[in-house]
């Protein structure tokens, strides 16, 4: 499924419009903002928790 990401970083994140102008720069921010989601999600996990 697609959408629960896209509501979780809505909605956990406060995620709601760009900052930057540009498509390219725009790019480069969502890539950014899933980098973070994805990274919380793995460090919720347990997978980049230190033993």
């Amino acid at each position: 499924m697609v959408e629960p990401p896209f509501g979780q970083i809505k909605h956990c994140r406060g995620f709601r419009q760009f900052l930057l102008r540009g498509l390219e720069q725009m790019r480069g921010e969502w890539k950014l903002v899933c980098l973070t989601h994805n990274l919380l999600k793995l460090f919720r996990r347990g997978v980049l928790a230190a033993e």
